[in-house]
C-alpha cells in the first residue's frame, strides 16, 4: 500500500497518527495510537483504525467532507487535530458514505466492519 503521513499529535504521552494512502483503488484513512490513553481505552499499547473507500464512495466523502465546513480536502480534514477516524465515520454515515472498518490491537486481535 502506498501511503503518507498526514499529521501527528501528541499530547500527554499520547501519540496519534493520521496516514493516508492508497491500496487496490481504494482510498485508506488510517489511525495509530499509543500510550496511556489506549490502554486505558482498548486494554492495548497500540491500536490502529482503519476505514477504507471504494472508488464510488470517493466523490461523497469528498463532498461530505466539503459541506462539512471544516476543510475543502480529505487531507486539511485528517490534519486537523480536532478530528479523529470516529468523526470522519460519523460524517460518513451522516451523508450515507459506505465505508470498511477494520481495528488492529498490539495484542493482534482484529474488528472488521465491511461497507
Amino acid at each position: 500500500m502506498r501511503e503518507r503521513e498526514v499529521a501527528r499529535f501528541e499530547r500527554a504521552g499520547d501519540v496519534r497518527v493520521m496516514s493516508l494512502g492508497e491500496e487496490e483503488g481504494r482510498i485508506v484513512v488510517r489511525e495509530d495510537l499509543a500510550g496511556p490513553s489506549v490502554l486505558v481505552a482498548y486494554g492495548d499499547e497500540r491500536r490502529s483504525l482503519r476505514v477504507s473507500f471504494g472508488p464510488a464512495s470517493v466523490s461523497g466523502l469528498l463532498g461530505a467532507i466539503g459541506s462539512s465546513g471544516e476543510g475543502e480536502s480529505l487531507w486539511a480534514y485528517l490534519a486537523d487535530e480536532s478530528h479523529d477516524i470516529v468523526d470522519l465515520m460519523d460524517l460518513c454515515d451522516a451523508a450515507a458514505v459506505p465505508y470498511s472498518f477494520t481495528s488492529l490491537g498490539s495484542g493482534g486481535e482484529v474488528a472488521y466492519r465491511p461497507a
